[in-house]
């Protein structure tokens, strides 16, 4: 195998990278940015969600009424880590269509990293050599290069 090119995310951006040879410093190719998962949810959402009254009596009258609110499935801070996801996905699927002899590294966090992978064709996934799952997106470069590393020692021996 001629390198790896290793995707490091999470929910607010991910840094694409290229190592060449092991022991080597990676070289970073591209970052992706959300910006939603930055913000709190009543900042990306409209309002609250809806309520309707609900009647229990035998002809929708009486003092057997309450009031229920609707609840959405997911918030609006969910839905932006769900659409990050797949954008990284998209690009992860580019990623092994033209790979050239390097193999893919995904490291995320577990929950993320499930995430992405559920969003992820099968031709994309046989190109992935290792998954880390961890969360080294904020590590200052020396450190990530040494944690990367140790990642990738088994697959260098």
């Amino acid at each position: 195998m001629s390198g790896y090119t290793i995707f490091v995310a999470d929910t607010r951006h991910a840094t694409v990278l290229e190592l060449t040879q092991p022991g080597a410093p990676p070289r970073a190719l591209e970052t992706l940015e959300n910006p939603f998962t930055a913000r709190h949810d009543r900042d990306l959402g409209a309002d609250a969600p809806g309520s309707v009254v609900m009647r229990t009596g035998r002809d929708g009258g009486g003092a057997g009424s309450r009031r229920t609110s609707f609840q959405a499935r997911r918030s609006h801070k969910q839905h932006a880590v769900e659409q990050f996801a797949r954008q990284l996905a998209e690009r992860i699927t580019l990623a092994a269509r033209d790979n050239h002899g390097k193999g893919l590294v995904l490291v995320a966090a577990p929950r993320f990293l499930a995430e992405v992978r559920s969003h992820l064709p099968k031709s994309a996934q046989q190109h992935i050599v290792r998954e880390v799952p961890r969360d080294l997106a904020g590590l200052p470069a020396a450190a990530l290069q040494h944690r990367l590393a140790e990642a990738l020692q088994p697959m260098n021996d």
